[in-house]
């Protein structure tokens, strides 16, 4: 859990970071929009709508060899919303809108697959299918909100998220015509909230969900407080527990990628959000990995993480009060830190990176997305850099 901190723009900072990340506090859970930004801009102009925009985000992006890629998110207006679904996709040169239906005043996307570039789910509320031309809404899922989503081969997409109370997580597997619900079993002694953050499939029947599962006073600091990393593994049929170790008695895992069934990684944080977190599946245990820190002052997180294969994985977060992005690169052996350049800002505003998602096509290709105060953002991974990419926003 990220820590509140005496600086006054913490908790705007995390108010953001919680929406686009939805990985500190809530495990990736849906989340309302973020109230008032840090610092709005000096002089916001009016929509088309003639309401004030005030911020845009990208929460998720899927990432192909042949290298396209689908990125997913939100967009609202004024200080309350309404809310709006957001997409768009990379043809090899830029980044190109391909706005998606909204459901009502509350809708936004979470989380996006592609098994091909052709058969891409993105779910959050709603829930919507990308055929390579265009995006169209699909049947409710009778469980939710879903906030990760997983699509190994066309036809199988596993998604999954937490009920709106925090207390169960949920599942459901879309077969390319209707949802059908799964059951995640609670890890004994019960938690008192349980949340699910993200899931990734190497096949159909191979999947690894990731969060935490709390219990204890909720109150921050506490001794009684435990809130500990949780994985489940899905075999084809049903999912299990699978236990992963807690560095300290604040862990929560926000990520997950595996590339094969015998080769996972999940991050996060630990000790109460003040450092970064990653741990291995080798096919039979988790073990932790040691990952370098940055900053000294708020918290370092890893949100999301993406393997190209088992030996080339790249993971984002944030550090230094959710101001600055951070990535991570695992080479088999060792993780290294890569900076993450900051995107310019309009004058007035305070230049802050939030990194929600990644995906690595292959070990020299990734991309993360996310957003700052007011404005989407992406970078490209280029095997040894990272480089800021121009994204559309909403007008």
């Amino acid at each position: 859990m990220v820590r509140f901190l005496s600086s006054g723009r913490s908790c705007a900072v995390l108010a953001i970071l919680m929406t686009l990340a939805a990985g500190c506090g809530t495990g990736r859970a849906h989340a309302a929009p973020a109230g008032q930004p840090r610092s709005p801009r000096p002089h916001p102009a009016p929509s088309a709508t003639g309401i004030v925009k005030r911020a845009d985000s990208l929460t998720g992006v899927a990432c192909l060899p042949a290298g396209t890629c689908v990125a997913v998110g939100w967009y609202y207006y004024g200080a309350t919303g309404p809310s709006l679904t957001l997409a768009m996709r990379w043809n090899g040169r830029a980044w190109l809108a391909v706005p998606p239906p909204s459901r009502g005043h509350d809708s936004q996307l979470d989380g996006v697959s592609c098994a091909t570039a052709t058969s891409c789910l993105a779910v959050g509320t709603p829930a919507e299918a990308w055929t390579g031309t265009h995006w169209s809404i699909l049947p409710r899922p009778p469980v939710g909100p879903l906030s990760s989503v997983s699509c190994p081969v066309p036809g199988f997409c596993q998604a999954a998220g937490s009920a709106p109370a925090g207390t169960r997580p949920v599942a459901a597997r879309w077969n390319g015509h209707v949802w059908q619900v799964e059951h995640l079993p609670r890890p004994t002694p019960a938690p008192q909230s349980l949340t699910v953050a993200a899931v990734s499939c190497a096949t159909a029947r191979f999947c690894m969900a990731v969060g935490d599962a709390s219990r204890g006073a909720t109150a921050m600091p506490s001794r009684a407080y435990r809130d500990t990393a949780l994985a489940e593994r899905w075999n084809g049929s049903r999912w299990r527990v699978i236990p992963a170790p807690s560095p300290t008695h604040a862990s929560r895992f926000t990520g997950v990628s595996c590339p094969s069934p015998t080769a996972c990684v999940a991050v996060g944080s630990s000790a109460n959000g003040a450092r970064t977190l990653a741990e291995r599946w080798n096919g039979a245990r988790w073990t932790v990995q040691r990952t370098p820190d940055i900053g000294h002052v708020g918290y370092s997180a890893l949100t999301a993480v993406s393997c190209a294969t088992a030996a080339n994985c790249m993971a984002v977060g944030t550090y230094n009060e959710g101001t600055f992005g951070i990535a991570e690169q695992w080479d088999g052996s060792r993780w290294t830190i890569r900076r993450l350049p900051v995107p310019p800002v309009p004058p007035g505003e305070e230049p802050l990176v939030l990194p929600a998602s990644v995906s690595c096509a292959t070990a020299t290709a990734c991309v993360t997305v996310g957003g700052n105060q007011t404005a989407t953002m992406a970078e490209r991974w280029n095997g040894a850099t990272w480089t800021i990419q121009r994204t559309p926003n909403p007008t």
